[in-house]
């Protein structure tokens, strides 16, 4: 019985022993796939959204200088109020000019009255020279001095119009209704005794407003490519055009846009070309000087390969993706994007429709590995963003 015993506790102790061996040398478990968001490419006809850094300006700026020399009596404005056309804005001393209109007129009435008997003295002499009464010589000097007193009548006469102009100028009227800005001058100050006319304050429009913005080479041949030969098509398209204004604090202008005019020529520093577009503008909201994005909707693009814009990587100039395809095998992949439209890339090379890439958990993925995927919602129902994608965009006008 004691031998049976024995023999069964090495036995037990035997197994035990390969037990523990066979256990040390299968290791730790394999960790399991990395879980990943993907999302799935889609194709869908889109419009085209162009944001360009635009900045506002006037229609008209007048700079209001004093043309006369003299001290400053009004100045009946607010400052960086709304004036009306014709309004007074400022008056330089007029005595000291209308004694000079006064004399002029004096000298005016002085010199017709002495052309007036020169002219009487030569009708006068023309019998008696017919009747050899005077000798014709005297009648040519009769005639010399009223064409002296002629030229004496308009040299008055130009001299009063002058007078009369410099009288006018010491009264300064806002040229259209706008926008007045800081009274450079203040009333009681003696102006334009320098030589040059001193500038007193500044007149622009408000309604409507310019914005100006410059579209880049690549943009403009794309446009221009479509309406070759079809001058007429084109003007149409760009008078269609409508524009939104994405003002400084990222909300959305309440008015849309309107094309003015592209510039005859590209900038040739920038490869640029100038547009300008103009916005209603009788809130105020919007003043010269400001910046802003002006968005544009140049065209519609059928049939585009859609993907969300988190899913791209980009290295200096390269630009992949990570595409989960058959065993969820991680492919890294690259891609050629053109456009954008919402929170998604038009894709114009590297993917197809139905494909899946990687949105989240892409510092956790390598080219070849295999991840454990979870769809996201479909690319077709993107985060919305107000600002990439305002709900003025419905009032935008299809491209043609």
């Amino acid at each position: 019985m004691k031998a049976i015993s024995s023999a069964l506790l090495a036995t037990l102790g035997t197994l035990s022993l390969a037990g523990c061996g066979e256990k040390g040398s299968a290791g730790p478990p394999a960790p399991p796939p990395p879980a990943v968001v993907v999302a799935t490419v889609i194709k869908k006809d889109v419009p085209i959204y162009v944001d360009n850094v635009a900045q506002t300006e006037a229609f008209q700026t007048v700079e209001i200088r004093a043309r006369v020399a003299g001290f400053l009596t009004q100045a009946p404005f607010r400052e960086g109020g709304h004036v009306k056309e014709g309004q007074l804005l400022f008056e330089i001393d007029p005595k000291p000019f209308q004694a000079i209109v006064d004399e002029a007129k004096a000298n005016v009435s002085k010199t017709e009255a002495t052309l007036s008997r020169a002219n009487a003295d030569v009708e006068r002499l023309r019998p008696l020279v017919r009747q050899s009464a005077i000798s014709q010589q005297d009648l040519d000097n009769a005639i010399s001095t009223a064409k002296v007193a002629e030229a004496d009548v308009l040299g008055a006469r130009a001299s009063l119009q002058k007078a009369e102009l410099d009288l006018s100028y010491t009264r300064m009227n806002a040229p259209f209704d706008g926008m007045i800005g800081e009274r450079m001058v203040d009333v009681g100050n003696y102006v334009g005794s320098t030589g040059t006319s001193a500038l007193l304050a500044t007149v622009s429009t408000v309604d409507p407003m310019r914005t100006v913005f410059h579209v880049p080479e690549p943009n403009f041949l794309r446009f221009q490519k479509r309406f070759l030969g079809d001058d007429e098509a084109r003007e149409r398209h760009s008078e269609a055009m409508q524009f939104q204004l994405i003002l400084g604090d990222g909300s959305v202008y309440p008015h849309m846009g309107r094309f003015d005019f592209a510039d005859r020529a590209l900038d040739a520093r920038a490869g640029t070309l100038k547009v300008v577009v103009t916005f209603p503008n009788k809130d105020g909201l919007l003043r010269p000087g400001q910046f802003a994005r002006v968005r544009a909707r140049p065209e519609e693009r059928p049939g585009a390969i859609l993907m969300p814009q988190r899913a791209m990587v980009t290295v200096q100039s390269m630009k992949f993706v990570f595409v989960v395809g058959e065993g969820n095998k991680v492919e890294q992949r690259p891609i050629t994007t053109t456009d954008r439209y919402e929170d998604l890339y038009v894709v114009s090379e590297g993917l197809k429709e139905g494909e899946r890439v990687i949105v989240e958990g892409l510092q956790k993925v390598r080219p070849d590995m295999v991840v454990n995927p979870k769809e996201r919602a479909s690319t077709e129902e993107p985060v919305k963003d107000k600002e990439a994608r305002p709900e003025a965009d419905a009032k935008a006008p299809a491209a043609k």
